[in-house]
């Protein structure tokens, strides 16, 4: 199954008249040095997603599927009533505004590289258990359970540390303090449609600053073409961003969001093609894991 961890309600903002947008598709390929980078239009059904990415092995085929249609749906579902009042001009409030911050948060979480990540981390947990899980252990064992944390472990499903990977970063992805913090942000949409350049949306699409704690922290997404969210965390760096002129905001925006991209760029047309060659795959994007070691 396509799981879109780029969603689909998101990306329909670029399509254009033939109900397609212009992807930009870096693939590197084993007898090749380099990336190449194809450009092609697209449907929705052809992009942003990686085959059973979310899938729970060893569940029951009625249940292998319910993180991708009943909780990343339910999460992009409420997100797309948000973001069609963001396109109005209408900063969401009440659930809207949890669904909305809880969409951006996801975005960390839900691509290949941190679904990945988690089971890596996952792996080196089970492998090397700290102290006060093995007491946990220890003060919880029954008579009929293994002698040890590691005995019992190799016991275990194989497939059940793949499992908790992934409904951990389901968990993570409702993680109240991150959320508190996006929604406590001061949030606005600049309409950018009287500039010529347009908006351009990737893989990695939120772009902040290294910590949103900072006086000067930021994060912002394009949600079209000509439609740009941000949110600031002190009303000093909300009025220096107000204030500078949008053609020089759309380019500060667009930097990051195709240097971020990995695997895919958006745009609504070839206009940009020269600096998605130069820029694309060139910037870090935060991560919220730790590497593991």
């Amino acid at each position: 199954m396509k799981h879109h961890y780029i969603p689909k309600f998101y990306l329909r903002e670029w399509l254009g008249n033939d109900h397609k947008l212009l992807e930009y598709r870096r693939e590197q390929r084993k007898d090749e040095l380099r990336p190449r980078l194809e450009i092609k239009r697209r449907g929705l059904n052809e992009t942003g997603y990686e085959e059973n990415l979310y899938t729970l092995p060893g569940a029951s085929k009625e249940t292998r599927q319910n993180v991708e249609q009943i909780f990343m749906g339910a999460v992009d579902n409420k997100a797309s009533l948000a973001r069609n009042l963001l396109l109005n001009g209408v900063i969401p409030d009440g659930e809207l505004r949890f669904a909305w911050a809880r969409f951006l948060l996801s975005l960390m979480l839900r691509t290949p590289d941190q679904i990945h990540l988690f089971k890596e981390i996952m792996r080196a947990y089970w492998d090397n258990p700290s102290a006060d899980l093995l007491e946990r252990y220890s003060g919880a064992r029954e008579q009929n359970w293994p002698e040890t944390l590691a005995e019992w472990l190799k016991g275990e499903d194989p497939k059940s540390l793949e499992r908790s990977a992934i409904i951990a970063a389901t968990q993570m992805i409702q993680n109240e303090f991150v959320l508190k913090m996006l929604m406590q942000a001061r949030w606005w949409v600049l309409d950018t449609g009287a500039v010529q350049r347009r908006l351009m949306t990737s893989d990695h699409p939120l772009f902040m600053t290294n910590g949103l704690g900072r006086r000067d922290g930021h994060f912002g997404i394009p949600i079209s073409p000509t439609k740009l969210f941000l949110g600031f965390m002190t009303d000093d760096i909300s009025k220096t961003v107000r204030a500078q002129a949008v053609g020089k905001i759309v380019r500060q925006a667009n930097d990051p969001v195709i240097g971020q991209g990995r695997r895919w760029v958006y745009a609504l047309n070839e206009n940009g093609s020269q600096l998605v060659k130069q820029r694309m795959g060139k910037r870090d994007y935060f991560q919220p894991l730790p590497q593991v070691k």
